[in-house]
């Protein structure tokens, strides 16, 4: 025997109460028109159950999100080719992206839409870069030299075709020392198909 959904059983009684109303309507449950209208309902009924059926065996997309938002904790210095290390998160759907590393890892393939912040001390200059594994791919140049109290914030935003297992994190271009200012520093990226 079939089972139906509480979406599917509330189609069908629904259906049932109206065909009731209408026997008793018409008094004769064997008029041609009562008989016509009926084998139409049923027919669409069955294709509406075909349709709740289809839909509930779809892959609901969130179940495949990925989204990640993390910030500096704290104002950090980072040296030479350190991978910056985004120790705040935010938002982190899908689990791809470490605490501990600095670095997101495509849990599947897809294309991912990628943005970093920085806020550089005054007087500082810093080259934070997109990579992925390895290899340059978006950079941008935050060079601070107004005075001791003038802030810049810059920002980059890229979308990238990934594959599973890549990883995708951000340092600074030249290797150079980079002066970063906690929350206003942040790294975040998000499966868009």
């Amino acid at each position: 025997m079939r089972s139906f959904s509480s979406q599917q059983s509330t189609v069908i009684c629904s259906l049932v109460w109206l065909l009731a109303a209408l026997s008793v309507a018409h008094g004769d449950c064997n008029n041609a028109l009562t008989t016509s209208f009926i084998k139409n309902q049923l027919s669409s009924l069955e294709k509406a159950i075909n349709m709740l059926d289809n839909v509930s065996k779809c892959t609901c997309p969130c179940k495949d999100q990925v989204v990640f938002h993390a910030e500096m904790g704290s104002s950090k210095t980072y040296y030479g080719n350190s991978v910056w290390v985004y120790d705040k998160v935010v938002t982190n759907v899908g689990n791809a992206y470490n605490t501990s590393t600095g670095k997101f890892t495509a849990p599947t393939n897809g294309i991912y839409q990628f943005n970093w912040y920085t806020l550089s001390n005054p007087k500082v200059t810093s080259h934070p870069g997109l990579f992925v594994n390895g290899q340059i791919k978006a950079r941008q140049a935050a060079n601070n030299q107004g005075g001791t109290s003038q802030w810049l914030t810059t920002g980059s935003s890229m979308a990238l075709p990934l594959k599973r297992g890549e990883e995708v994190y951000i340092m600074d271009v030249r290797g150079w020392k980079s002066q970063l200012r906690s929350q206003w520093t942040a790294f975040g990226g998000v499966l868009i198909n």
